[in-house]
């Protein structure tokens, strides 16, 4: 597999989710929600607009993955690279919030259900990529190919099991109250 320039091996696929993730998030939140509710077109922007923000922050990894793998990224850059949308979106809402909280607190809700699953979220199909462009590698038969290893393996069963614990378990109600009793225990 040939490696390819920096710029499109990691600036182009982390930039095209990223320019998503900021535009979209533009449209929802400062023109869907102005417009006048008796507008038509309201909701359809609102709904599509909150589902493409959705998408770039919690499944940019399927894009930026496979198109970084296939252009020779590294390991080390695959993943900076699959981590920087959600990072960005978790630093933005610091930033927002930090307008009410303290520095402290501020932090702490950087630890928020939404972004852990989206950290696990981004590491389980990171795995899965991985393994799906292995095999994918093995099809085209230019080099030979282990598709199943350990790593793969463990990121995609650590993202399943951080599902389960933050959303699935209770419908995500006993890890909101483990979060709640750590922000009592360090904040009252």
């Amino acid at each position: 597999m040939q490696k390819t320039s920096f710029l499109k091996r990691f600036v182009v696929p982390v930039a095209i989710v990223l320019v998503m993730m900021v535009v979209t998030s533009i449209i929802y939140f400062h023109l869907a929600w102005r417009m006048d509710s008796d507008n038509v077109l309201r909701p359809v922007i609102a709904f599509v607009s909150a589902a493409l923000l959705f998408s770039s922050i919690g499944f940019g990894t399927f894009l930026i993955y496979p198109v970084a793998f296939f252009r020779g990224a590294g390991v080390g850059e695959r993943i900076i690279a699959c981590f920087i949308t959600p990072l960005v979106w978790n630093a933005k809402e610091l930033v927002r919030v930090s307008e009410f909280f303290t520095v402290g607190e501020t932090l702490y809700y950087g630890l928020n259900t939404a972004f852990l699953l989206s950290v696990f979220g981004v590491l389980g199909q990171m795995g899965l990529c991985e393994l799906i462009c292995r095999w994918r590698l093995g099809k085209k038969g230019e080099e030979p190919v282990k598709v199943v290893s350990a790593a793969p393996v463990v990121a995609i069963a650590v993202g399943l099991v951080a599902l389960y614990l933050c959303l699935i378990w209770g419908l995500g109600v006993h890890f909101f109250y483990i979060y709640i009793e750590g922000y009592r225990a360090i904040f009252a």
